[in-house]
C-alpha cells in the first residue's frame, strides 16, 4: 500500500503563505530554503524572483500563486534530491561541525572585572545551543555588551570557562568563525556588494556560488532595492539588516547581536526579529543566536530564554517571580492623580509606581489581571494603555 508524500514543514509553510496571499511570508520560506540548495537551483529561485520582480503591480494573484507555486516545486524536488544522495548535514554536533567551527556558546561562571572603576560583571552562566535564541535585557550600563563581548571573544574573561565546541586555541581564527555585530558598527566604505562578495569569498564561497550567495541573502533580508546605494544613503535598519546579511555570508553557527533593534521603528523591530527567530532555528543551518536589547516584550516574543543583569549580576526570573507573589500590570489612563489614588486605595495591597505616564500596579496577594482589568472597566476608567506584565521581564525592573 502505497503512503502519500508529506510535504516537510518548510514546504508546508510555504504553501500556507502562498495560499492565504502573503507573498512576503512565502519569499521568505523559499529563500531560507533556496539558500542551503544546490547552485543550480539557487540560479533558478533567483531567476524567478528577477520574474517576479518584473511583474506589473496590478498582476492578478493567480499568476503571483501560480510563480511562486513553481519555485516551491523546484525547491522541494532539489532537496529531495539533495537528500537521496545524503548532501543535507545533520544538526550540527561536536561529531560533526568542521573543525575549528564554532557551533555553540557557554559560559561558566564568566567574570569580568574593570580596573578602573568599581564594576564587575558576573559570575553568570550562559548556554545556547543551535536552533536557540537567548535574549540578554537590563538597564543600560549592567553588562550587556561586556557579556556579548566576553562570549565574542573579543575579551578575556578573569574567570570562568568559555566553550563553543571547538578548541580555542587561536583567537583570531575563533572570531572569525562567530559572527557579532556590535550596536555602532563602523561605516562601509565603497560598493555595499563588494563588501558582501568579499565576506562569502573570504570563507571559501568564489565565483557563481558566491554571486548566487550573496543575491540570495540580499533578497532574504529585502536588500534587493539597495544594492546600488552608498552606506550614507541608508538609514539606520538597512545599516543594520546589511550588517546581519554581511554577517550571514559567513554561514557562521554562533550570531551575536547588540542592540539590533536601537533605532529601528515598531515595524522594522518585528520584520527583524521574525527574520531573525527564523534564521535562528533553520532546518538547515540552525545558530545559537544572543540579541541584546531594550526592547523587552519584542525579545521576549522571540527568545526562548532571557537573561536579566543587574548591576553585573544575574538574577533569576523565575526566582524572582516566585517572591513577588501576586499579578503586575502596567496601565495609562487620563484620570487626575487624586481620582486614580482614590480608586486604587480600594484595591487589595499592592505597591503603585509611576514611570512616566505609565501606572505599574504589582499586587502582594493573589490578585489576578483579569481583576483588576474588570474593576477599571466597572468604574469607567478611561484606559489609553493596559498589560500584563506578571510574567514579563519587564516586572525586574519594577523595585516593588
Amino acid at each position: 500500500m502505497e503512503h502519500a508524500t508529506v510535504a516537510p514543514p518548510w514546504a508546508q509553510a510555504a504553501e500556507h503563505a502562498i495560499a492565504a496571499g502573503q507573498w512576503h511570508g512565502a519569499w521568505c520560506a523559499l529563500l531560507d530554503a533556496a539558500l542551503p540548495a544546490a547552485l543550480a537551483a539557487q540560479q533558478a529561485v533567483l531567476a524567478r524572483l528577477d520574474a517576479w520582480d518584473a511583474l506589473p503591480a496590478q498582476a492578478a494573484a493567480a499568476q503571483r500563486a501560480s510563480l511562486l507555486r513553481a519555485t516551491l516545486t523546484a525547491l522541494d524536488a532539489a532537496h529531495a534530491a539533495s537528500a537521496a544522495h545524503g548532501a543535507h548535514a545533520p544538526a550540527p554536533n561536536a561529531a560533526n561541525v568542521p573543525a575549528g567551527q564554532a557551533w555553540r556558546v557557554q559560559g561558566t561562571q564568566l567574570v569580568k572585572r574593570y580596573r578602573s572603576g568599581s564594576f564587575t560583571l558576573g559570575p553568570v552562566d550562559v548556554d545556547v545551543a543551535p536552533g536557540r535564541i537567548l535574549g540578554l535585557v537590563g538597564e543600560n550600563g549592567n553588562g550587556k555588551t561586556t557579556l556579548l563581548r566576553l562570549l565574542a571573544a573579543d575579551l578575556a574573561p578573569d574567570a570562568g570557562q568559555l566553550d563553543w565546541g571547538t578548541p580555542a586555541h587561536d583567537p583570531y581564527a575563533l572570531r572569525a568563525r562567530l559572527a557579532y555585530i556590535p550596536q555602532r558598527p563602523h561605516p562601509w566604505g565603497g560598493r555595499l556588494m563588494d563588501h558582501l562578495q568579499f565576506a562569502a569569498r573570504s570563507h571559501g564561497v568564489a565565483g557563481e556560488a558566491n554571486r548566487c550567495l550573496v543575491e540570495l541573502v540580499i533578497a532574504r533580508l529585502s536588500l534587493r532595492a539597495f544594492r546600488g546605494h552608498a552606506w550614507k544613503q541608508l538609514s539606520s535598519g538597512y545599516k543594520m539588516r546589511f550588517e546581519l546579511a554581511r554577517a550571514l555570508l559567513t554561514q557562521p553557527r554562533v550570531l551575536l547581536l547588540d542592540e539590533p533593534l536601537a533605532n529601528l521603528d515598531i515595524n522594522a523591530q518585528q520584520t527583524l526579529l521574525t527574520d531573525l527567530q527564523s534564521l535562528a532555528r533553520s532546518p538547515w543551518r540552525p545558530m545559537a543566536l544572543v540579541l541584546s536589547s531594550q526592547q523587552l516584550y519584542e525579545v521576549e516574543k522571540v527568545a526562548d530564554a532571557v537573561l536579566f543583569l543587574d548591576r553585573g549580576q544575574p538574577r533569576s526570573v523565575q526566582e524572582r517571580f516566585a517572591q513577588m507573589g501576586g499579578c503586575a500590570v502596567e496601565f495609562e489612563t487620563t484620570w487626575p492623580v487624586a481620582t486614580l489614588a482614590a480608586w486604587l486605595g480600594q484595591l487589595p495591597a499592592h505597591t503603585h509606581q509611576v514611570n512616566g505616564q505609565t501606572h505599574i500596579v504589582s499586587f502582594h496577594g493573589a490578585t489576578s489581571a483579569a481583576c483588576f482589568l474588570r474593576a477599571a472597566v466597572d468604574a469607567e476608567m478611561p484606559l489609553g494603555y493596559f498589560r500584563d506584565i506578571t510574567s514579563s521581564t519587564r516586572r525586574l525592573f519594577v523595585k516593588d
